[in-house]
């Protein structure tokens, strides 16, 4: 487990980066657990959340706008929340583009939604800015706050991983004693067998 830490704390910036820019929260959050462990600063990693995160929703959203008929982005168009998330759209443009990355699977369709919408790409970037500032800066705040929550639980779960280990190691070791015992039992047994015989018929002479 400290193994993981240490890698998570080597590559920090990389994986925060590119967690937060195709995915989202949990990143921000391991972010803000770096900050509270002295790996980084807590200004380093809301800067890396937020870039992440306003640069990605602004890719998803030009790839939509001038490749609407792309054979990636029709999957989207045709998925059962995409003409919810449009008439979203349509209706609370401002709202929409700040609240969409909140929403567990809504983000995707969300944004193509966005950028075959009418919206202007001018205000989009400021709705996007403000959007991925308030949203970098509560999750990464939110790893950090809680970050003795969470080293405790990575401390828990290292205590149950090295109990996994030993009960494996007790039952692995069981099977391999026990397809022993039925591979070569008899044949010891036999010879336990034999020498006794043998044992017996020199004594009777």
């Amino acid at each position: 487990m400290h193994d993981i830490l240490n890698l998570i704390s080597q590559f920090g910036p990389a994986i925060i980066f590119a967690g937060t820019f195709f995915e989202g929260e949990i990143f921000a959050i391991i972010g803000g657990f770096l900050a509270f462990r002295g790996s980084y600063s807590l200004e380093f990693m809301m800067a890396l959340a937020f870039v992440g995160s306003f640069f990605g929703d602004l890719a998803v959203f030009l790839f939509a706008r001038y490749s609407s008929n792309h054979r990636w982005v029709r999957p989207w168009r045709e998925h059962r929340r995409f003409s919810k998330a449009l008439r979203l759209v349509e209706r609370y443009q401002a709202y929409f583009v700040i609240v969409n990355r909140y929403v567990y699977g809504l983000r995707m369709p969300g944004l193509i939604a966005l950028g075959m919408s009418r919206i202007g790409l001018f205000r989009f970037l400021i709705l996007n800015f403000i959007g991925a500032a308030i949203w970098a800066s509560l999750f990464t705040t939110l790893g950090y706050v809680f970050g003795y929550s969470i080293q405790s639980l990575f401390a828990q779960v290292e205590v149950v991983e090295r109990g996994i280990l030993i009960a494996l190691g007790v039952v692995v070791t069981g099977i391999v004693l026990y397809i022993g015992y039925r591979q070569w039992g008899p044949i010891l047994k036999a010879r336990g067998v034999i020498g006794t015989k043998t044992k017996r018929s020199e004594q009777d002479d």
